[in-house]
């Protein structure tokens, strides 16, 4: 689908690029461009696949893959390494993912040297990698079955793997429809939310924005669901960091302006806050996430104003940590579910898990995110409960009591430990163990509930990457905890929020550039009243219980 930079000249690149983006304030818009470097760094170590016709050198390789037990084939992701060279085979005519996998469509013909090959097969996170050694001398052609092995059943547990953020550009009607089909069934998603954007002068190659309800209906019907959506959002220049951006789900119609301000449309000014957006699309029932992590000023005030519904994390760009934003909420009381996307393609393995009892719509799916029932993961597949709750839910405590809590994580690649949280803090971790091709920890713990707070579970952070070359993460939403009534709230960190939101008055005041005092007014008014609504929670704390 595109051409690849050679050896050395990717290599110059990755280094160049990574010294830019780690100087420079960056937006989702530049996940392509490190999209686009981590192809051409995989490229030093593939070779074109031969081309067809010359019978004495080439082979037709039909391949079926299939889950084991199931008859019907499916598609999936499929990486062939001559054994000669050592090199990955790219194949012109399929699609190019990360570390020179491909993803198939079900049977898949592809032509391959008459050479031993190393074949390595699966599909998305849910399936043990298979691989196998082939010896093709002297066939014209061949039929490879592949049996997956499952390592884990979700669907058993009514768990719905979906993508919050996508977006498609530099490609054909025809290429992105075709990406669209085929990328994330092999991935194992079932529900894709495609979302529009705009950006001047880029947006005449977001390619995603002209595919119509329509479209998406008809992609629907091929065992992937797809969701519409608008990446609302406001930038100070070209990449700067500005009000921020969010994710409006299964909206009625595009809310507009559809991006804000100079920085990103070259006209107008910065006079409209995200809040009026946000206010809009929730009037008509959309989902609200905010994307980027701690990408944005208005994030704070839209949570203090209960606005927001969820929080992307690991959606394009490294934009802080869990605990920068989501440890933070929790550690004041509010409720956070975690989400996440890919943005730019889908890149890497990142996913949300929901529970959906019955038919799957986006509306239902979007119902379960909001509610908390939520784990996100590029790798790792999570179960926990704590006090005979489950994810999103509310232990009522009154005291003292003490509760079970189990948690387990199972995936291909090694993510070393699965840790509980508490409050923020570690305070359990169990050694994940290889056996059968997987990875997989079981954690027991007993706590006594002494203290309002909140309970979740992740892997550790110094996990190993995934296939795509991504370093894994997994995280649950959390199971919150009330004692006697009461919800955490700890105000040291409300004080450093409200810090942190009159900094961020002051900077949008100095930087924005408004058309007069009442579009001022309205860009500031978000940041006064959160402030003021800040102040009286953090003084309604310092008095004694009644």
């Amino acid at each position: 689908m595109r051409s690849l930079l050679p050896g050395v000249a990717g290599a110059l690149l990755v280094t160049f690029a990574a010294s830019w983006l780690s100087a420079h304030d960056h937006t989702a818009h530049l996940a392509e461009r490190a999209r686009q470097i981590s192809l051409a760094a995989a490229a030093r170590f593939a070779q074109p696949a031969p081309l067809p016709g010359d019978g004495q050198k080439t082979c037709r390789l039909t391949v079926e893959m299939m889950l084991e037990g199931e008859p019907a084939a499916i598609a999936g992701l499929l990486r062939v390494t001559s054994l000669a060279s050592g090199k990955a085979i790219v194949f012109r005519d399929e699609i190019l993912r990360e570390q020179n996998w491909h993803a198939l469509a079900p049977s898949t013909v592809l032509t391959v040297p008459r050479e031993k090959l190393k074949i390595e097969a699966l599909q998305g996170i849910e399936t043990k990698l298979f691989t196998q050694e082939i010896d093709l001398a002297g066939k014209a052609t061949e039929t490879l079955q592949i049996k997956l092995q499952r390592l884990d059943h979700p669907a058993r547990r009514g768990l719905v793997a979906g993508n919050t953020h996508l977006h498609l550009m530099k490609l054909t009607f025809a290429e992105a429809d075709r990406y669209l089909r085929v990328v994330p069934r092999a991935d194992g998603l079932q529900l894709v939310f495609l979302s529009h954007l705009r950006r001047i002068p880029d947006e005449r190659d977001y390619i995603s924005n002209t595919f119509t309800e329509g479209d998406l209906g008809r992609l629907s019907r091929g065992g992937v669901l797809f969701g519409n959506g608008q990446e609302h959002r406001h930038n100070f220049g070209p990449g700067g960091e500005g009000f921020g951006h969010v994710m409006l789900l299964n909206i009625l119609k595009l809310i507009e302006p559809v991006s804000i301000g100079p920085g990103i449309m070259r006209e107008g000014t910065d006079g409209i806050p995200l809040q009026r957006g946000i206010r809009q699309a929730r009037g008509d029932g959309a989902t609200v996430i905010w994307c980027h992590n701690t990408f944005g000023h208005e994030d704070l005030p839209n949570w203090v104003a209960g606005e927001l519904h969820a929080q992307n994390i690991h959606d394009g760009g490294e934009h802080g940590t869990y605990e920068d934003t989501f440890y933070r909420y929790l550690n004041v009381g509010m409720k956070v579910p975690f989400s996440t996307g890919t943005d730019w393609f889908i890149y890497d393995f990142s996913r949300v898990y929901v529970p959906i009892e019955g038919e799957v719509t986006a509306a239902g799916w979007l119902q379960q995110l909001t509610a908390g029932k939520t784990f996100i993961t590029n790798g790792p597949l999570l179960e926990f409960s704590a006090g005979g709750k489950a994810i999103g839910e509310t232990i009522a405590a009154t005291g003292g009591e003490e509760i079970e809590i189990s948690g387990r994580a199972i995936g291909r690649g090694n993510f070393r430990r699965l840790e509980l949280i508490h409050n923020g803090q570690v305070i359990h971790a169990a050694t994940a163990t290889a056996a059968d091709g997987t990875h997989a920890a079981t954690l027991k713990h007993r706590l006594a509930l002494s203290e309002p707070g909140w309970l979740a579970l992740r892997i550790a952070g110094d996990a190993e990457n995934n296939e795509f070359g991504k370093p894994l993460f997994a995280h649950t939403s959390p199971i919150y905890v009330t004692v006697a009534g009461r919800s955490a709230f700890q105000v040291e960190v409300a004080g450093e929020m409200l810090a942190e939101m009159g900094q961020s008055r002051e900077f949008v005041a100095k930087t924005a550039k408004f058309g007069d005092v009442g579009e001022r007014t309205a860009v500031l008014r978000v940041y006064d009243e959160a402030l003021a609504a800040w102040r009286k929670r953090i003084d309604s704390a310092h008095l004694p219980p009644r």
